[in-house]
């Protein structure tokens, strides 16, 4: 009787840690936001309303609630994916709302994004035990290799074709203008960027073929001279970070994965205050914008964005998406992000799912249902990976951990090559030597 009420007691006491760590970032984030950020960045979408303190405060303690159903161990790369959702959007979304409505608005739309958290954690941590594929170790490596010298000869085809330059990071953004790269070859640049050059990273790691990881950042290198997109620059350590983290620090354990995923922000945070961000050239301030302002704001306040300009223009009824435009009409002249770059003159605003397929798709009441198709993805891609160890999923996934935070689910699943991913790992071993060598002991006994 002992046994079962100290196991009892550790897992209340988990969760219990994983809610108190969320609710210290929500508070850490609306200090930052409503101290710092607002005072960077001047606009009606990037405000702080003191008159509503208390708002601040009531969900501060209610939306980690709803992202509690995750779980305490690591067993699933959607956990991943949820995790970093978790502390780059779906805390700060309804931070930086707040200021953006009446309460009782606030309080109808945030409701619905309460339950589209609670449905994305709840079905993102779970996995159905289907038959997987009967693949041997050396049929699977044949796989890869076949897979892989297509997409090299697609992308030397690429680069070989298309305008090609290397300009610095401040200077990507005015040089993606000279960007030639379009159709297929666009689905394999960038699918490289956020899925495929992860798959290379971790062969690598996992076979001990080391001598591959030069190859992998040289794709980076193609990727960002191709496409000028900043991705390209900060994906090769995104994913190094990632490696090591879960090597040496969280393992299997979620408070530690998200603490993991908060470090950048609260080290930015915390050197703030020593540094200072007056000097807008200093280096310490490229670095702070880039990580707390671009990773984990911007992709927040997207939502303040595409909320004001889809209660006044048509719903895209999902038409944004290349399929469903084939029997919907597509409303506008240009993809959603250009059309609201044009209207509010706030960059390339590219969202996720709960803007692209909720917000401009059919309004406010659309956000718990995609959150459940979401969820359902999540779903379905930890039950293709299932068994698979986590290391090699928080490498492949890291990319995704990124890219899932502003865009919506077709291009995430097309574009960023996850759907390509899903079926490749799908195909993988589970008894194989690599994905042996980091199970724990648990897993491997689940596995066999």
């Amino acid at each position: 009787m002992i046994l079962p009420r100290y196991c009892s007691l550790a897992a209340v006491g988990r969760v219990l840690t994983i809610y108190l760590l969320l609710v210290g970032y929500s508070a850490a984030y609306e200090y930052f936001y409503a101290t710092q950020l607002t005072e960077l960045y001047h606009d009606d979408y990037t405000t702080f309303d003191s008159l509503k303190l208390d708002i601040y405060a009531a969900i501060c303690f209610l939306t980690p609630l709803a992202l509690l159903p995750i779980g305490t161990r690591l067993r699933t790369p959607g956990q991943l994916i949820i995790g970093a959702a978790s502390v780059l959007i779906f805390i700060p979304i309804p931070i930086v709302f707040v200021p953006m409505v009446t309460p009782a608005e606030f309080w109808r739309v945030y409701a619905l994004l309460w339950l589209g958290y609670l449905a994305v954690n709840t079905l993102g941590s779970c996995a159905v035990n289907i038959p997987l594929p009967a693949v041997s170790e050396r049929r699977f490596q044949q796989i890869l290799l076949i897979f892989f010298l297509i997409a090299g000869l697609g992308f030397a085809y690429v680069l070989g074709t298309n305008h090609f330059q290397i300009v610095s990071l401040d200077k990507a953004h005015a040089a993606q203008s000279d960007v030639t790269v379009a159709g297929w070859q666009g689905y394999l640049m960038v699918g490289y960027m956020t899925s495929f050059g992860s798959l290379l990273v971790a062969v690598a790691i996992m076979y001990r073929k080391y001598y591959l990881l030069p190859l992998a950042v040289l794709g980076w290198v193609g990727c960002y001279g191709a496409l000028s997109e900043r991705g390209a620059v900060l994906m090769p350590f995104w994913i190094a970070y990632m490696y090591v983290a879960q090597r040496v620090f969280f393992r299997e354990s979620v408070v530690r994965f998200l603490f993991a995923v908060m470090a950048p922000f609260l080290i930015c945070l915390a050197l703030s205050f020593i540094l200072g961000l007056e000097d807008r050239k200093s280096a310490f301030y490229d670095a702070f914008t880039l990580a707390n302002y671009r990773l984990y704001s911007v992709p927040a306040i997207g939502f303040n964005v595409y909320y004001d300009y889809f209660s006044l223009h048509p719903y895209t009824y999902w038409s944004h998406i290349g399929f469903i435009s084939n029997f919907v009409p597509y409303p506008y002249g240009q993809p959603l992000a250009m059309v609201l770059a044009e209207q509010y003159s706030l960059g390339n605003d590219n969202a996720s799912f709960l803007e692209t397929d909720g917000l401009a798709a059919a309004g406010p009441l659309m956000l718990p249902f995609i959150s459940i198709i979401f969820g359902l993805v999540m779903l379905t891609i930890n039950s293709c990976m299932r068994g698979l160890n986590i290391t090699m999923c928080a490498i492949i996934m890291a990319g995704a951990c990124i890219a899932l935070i502003d865009t919506g689910l077709g291009p995430s699943l097309l574009t960023n090559g996850l759907i390509a991913l899903t079926v490749l790992m799908l195909f993988a071993p589970r008894n194989a030597s690599w994905n042996l060598r980091y199970l724990t002991q648990r897993t491997r006994a689940a596995v066999a």
